[in-house]
C-alpha cells in the first residue's frame, strides 16, 4: 500500500507541477494577449483623436470650408430666391411692376450715365493738369540741358536729324 500510496503522490505531484506549469504559460499568454489587446485600443484612439473633424466630413461627401466664391454664390442665390418671393407675393398687379421696375432701372441707367460723364471729365482735367504741367518751354529747356539743344525733334515724330 505504501508502494501504491507512493505512486498516487507522485502521479499527483506530477499532474500538480504539470498543471502549474500549464498555468504559468496560461497566465504568461493572457497577459501578452491583454497587454497586445491594450495595445491595439491605444492605437485605435490615437488614430481617431488624430482624426479631424474635416476628415470624417469628408469621408461623407461633406466639407466644411467653402471657399469665399461659394458663399458668394450662396449669397446671390439667397438674394434671388427672396426676389422672386417677393415679386410673387406682391400686392400690386404685374403691369403695375414691371412699369414701376422699368422706371427704377431707367433712373439707375440715368445715374450710372451721370457717373461715366463726371468720370471723364474728371480724367480728362486730370489729362489736361498733366498736359499743362509739362510745358513745351519746358521740354526745351530739358533737351538743352542734355546737350542736344536744336535736334529738329517735334511732336510728329523725327524731322531727319539724327543724334550721333
Amino acid at each position: 500500500m505504501t508502494n501504491r500510496m507512493s505512486n498516487a503522490v507522485g502521479t499527483a505531484k506530477g499532474v500538480v507541477e504539470s498543471a502549474a506549469t500549464g498555468a504559468g504559460v496560461a497566465a504568461t499568454a493572457a497577459r501578452t494577449t491583454a497587454f497586445d489587446v491594450a495595445k491595439a485600443v491605444v492605437g485605435v484612439a490615437a488614430t481617431v483623436g488624430a482624426l479631424g473633424f474635416d476628415d470624417v466630413l469628408g469621408w461623407v461627401g461633406l466639407s466644411r470650408k467653402r471657399s469665399p466664391l461659394t458663399a458668394l454664390g450662396l449669397f446671390g442665390a439667397g438674394l434671388a430666391v427672396g426676389a422672386g418671393v417677393a415679386l410673387l407675393l406682391s400686392p400690386t398687379s404685374g403691369e403695375a411692376l414691371r412699369r414701376e421696375l422699368l422706371t427704377r432701372l431707367d433712373g439707375l441707367k440715368r445715374q450710372a450715365t451721370q457717373a461715366e460723364r463726371k468720370v471723364q471729365d474728371k480724367v480728362g482735367s486730370a489729362v489736361d493738369a498733366v498736359k499743362g504741367a509739362v510745358a513745351p518751354s519746358d521740354a526745351s529747356s530739358a533737351n538743352s540741358h542734355y546737350g542736344i539743344e536744336g535736334a529738329g525733334l517735334s511732336h510728329g515724330g523725327e524731322s531727319g536729324h539724327h543724334l550721333s
